[in-house]
């Protein structure tokens, strides 16, 4: 075996409870003096914030909310009009992926000096399945980002962001290596006050990305252990964190779970679940960690006779009863195992029960197949009528 195995630059995770009360020194060390805190408008008023506002003192310039679901691009020009020509030169994120993006895609906006979504077309990914892709540069040097999740997302580990046009209904790709946050703070005790369905959600969808990361077309041994580590950690753990969302053990072991889920995304793209799943979150304005619960288990059929021996795994991962199993049977508990856990859960199981519409299905099946991360899929999709198919099924 031999090939190339690329690290994004987070330069630091710190993880456990209380953890944040290093984040001062940590932006001294950047040289920062002017941060600005993006935060979600549920924690805006929140005794979080309060606790950051005392303990960053100067440093904090300014605390901003107004992020949206799903980053729709003209609730980025917005908020990076309110910073803009402030001195600015740290980015502090505290919230779930909606924040994070944001957050990335604030900092690529007062970058570049964009000044209208439009011009968000030129940094766009643009793919044409199966292997037509042009990744666009960023050219300036953008603002450092701290990120401080709090749900697992685990979208400050990685070098992408989602954007949503508005107009077109449709969500799309960034990715830069600049993008990437610098430092990542996962502290449980600031997690309190995340609601218990988007804690189980946004774990859910830590559980997708470890499942298509086990299965895609560009496994890597390294991204494997960790996904397959991952996916017994959020089986034994989300559960816990449902049944008491004050255990803090419970949730620091579901964000390291959610590190590992999403460690090597610059490595080994994701898959078809999500390719669909950004696009029923464009169309549809669902969570994602809800598309996630919904398309994983049908996608993970779909893709069975490819996957077999990797299915296995992950069934053995759920701490499924394998032994005395053939690989078939083994592989084929795996989907049954995802939907028992989201059942458990009581997140939703199908499209009709989050008001996604049927007549929805071909525009979004036809913006799945633009999505990067479809051509991971280790089963080839042969057009729109089979993302359709599964559509139908979900629904």
């Amino acid at each position: 075996m031999s090939s190339c195995y690329r690290f994004i630059p987070v330069e630091k995770v710190f993880h456990g409870a209380g953890v944040i009360e290093n984040l001062p020194a940590e932006i001294d060390r950047l040289g920062a003096r002017k941060a600005a805190l993006l935060t979600s408008n549920s924690l805006f008023a929140s005794p979080v914030i309060k606790r950051l506002e005392q303990l960053l003192g100067s440093r904090l310039e300014v605390v901003l909310s107004g992020t949206v679901q799903h980053a729709p691009s003209q609730s980025i020009f917005e908020i990076a009009s309110r910073l803009r020509n402030r001195g600015i030169d740290l980015l502090i994120s505290l919230g779930g992926g909606t924040v994070i993006d944001s957050a990335k895609a604030i900092a690529l906006v007062l970058g570049e000096g964009l000044d209208e979504p439009q011009q968000l077309q030129s940094y766009s990914v643009k793919f044409e399945y199966p292997d037509k892709i042009e990744i666009p540069q960023v050219k300036q040097k953008l603002i450092p980002h701290i990120a401080v999740p709090t749900t697992l997302s685990a979208a400050e580990f990685s070098n992408i962001i989602g954007i949503t046009d508005e107009h077109r209904k449709v969500k799309e790709l960034y990715i830069d290596d600049q993008l990437t946050p610098k430092v990542v703070y996962m502290d449980p005790e600031l997690c309190t006050h995340t609601p218990a369905w988007l804690w189980s959600a946004t774990g859910m969808r830590a559980l997708d990305h470890a499942i298509e990361t086990v299965y895609s077309k560009q496994t890597h041994p390294i991204t494997t252990a960790l996904a397959l580590q991952s996916i017994r950690l959020l089986s034994e753990y989300l559960p816990r964190c449902k049944k008491d969302p004050a255990d803090l053990q419970a949730k620091l072991q579901c964000q390291m779970a959610a590190w590992m889920s999403f460690f090597g995304v610059s490595n080994v793209m994701m898959g078809l679940s999500h390719g669909i799943g950004h696009q029923i979150g464009a169309h549809a304005n669902v969570a994602h960690g809800v598309t996630s619960c919904i398309m994983l288990p049908h996608v993970m059929r779909f893709s069975l006779p490819f996957t077999l021996e990797q299915q296995a795994l992950i069934s053995a991962a759920m701490g499924g009863e394998v032994s005395g199993r053939s690989v078939e049977e083994a592989a084929a508990m795996a989907s049954q195992l995802v939907v028992k856990l989201v059942a458990d859960l009581q997140l939703p199981l199908r499209l009709r029960d989050v008001q996604v519409r049927k007549e929805q299905f071909q525009p979004i099946a036809e913006d799945a197949m633009r999505d990067l991360v479809v051509a991971s899929s280790p089963r080839p999709v042969q057009g729109t009528g089979e993302i359709v198919a599964l559509l139908e099924a979900a629904w």
